[in-house]
């Protein structure tokens, strides 16, 4: 059950949490700070699904870009896709059969969601607002996905 929720606890942590922060400044209201989820990432994804169609594709790809590349954006929605995969496969993975397939996938999607989480912190790194800017969703989507890769290497040695 745990291989089913905590992929999708990343997936919602990545939506719906606020990621990181920008500071903005205007002529009129001065400097103002923004926090962005990860909408801006996997929103389009999202929108896929809801849409019933297969989140794959130019369509439900990130399409902007964060500190002048696409790289974070795309690796974080392969990320998400990932983690949406191993959540159907725990489903399906209850039949005994596949089980092992599982939990190699979960392994793979939880270290893809740290992984995700940590290339945008490095990117964030080369910016003015540094490590200031990384907001809890990002700590609360690297912690589901080390979760998710305890549950996945739980699995493969046998564990329910």
């Amino acid at each position: 059950m745990t291989r089913i929720l905590l992929p999708l606890a990343i997936v919602a942590a990545m939506y719906f949490g606020p990621l990181f922060a920008e500071t903005t400044s205007g002529s009129a209201t001065g400097s103002a700070e923004t926090l962005r989820t990860g909408e801006i990432f996997i929103g389009n994804m999202i929108g896929c699904l809801v849409e019933l169609r297969m989140p794959v594709g130019e369509a439900c790809s990130y399409a902007g870009e964060f500190h002048d590349s696409s790289m974070v954006g795309h690796v974080v929605n392969w990320a998400a896709l990932a983690a949406l995969a191993a959540a159907l496969l725990g489903i399906i993975g209850l039949l005994p059969v596949i089980g092992r397939l599982t939990s190699i996938i979960t392994v793979l999607a939880g270290l893809g969601a740290v992984g995700a989480m940590g290339l945008m912190t490095l990117t964030l790194l080369g910016t003015d607002d540094g490590l200031g800017a990384i907001r809890w969703g990002t700590y609360l989507t690297a912690g589901a996905g080390l979760l998710t890769v305890i549950a996945g290497l739980g699995g493969m040695r046998g564990a329910r």
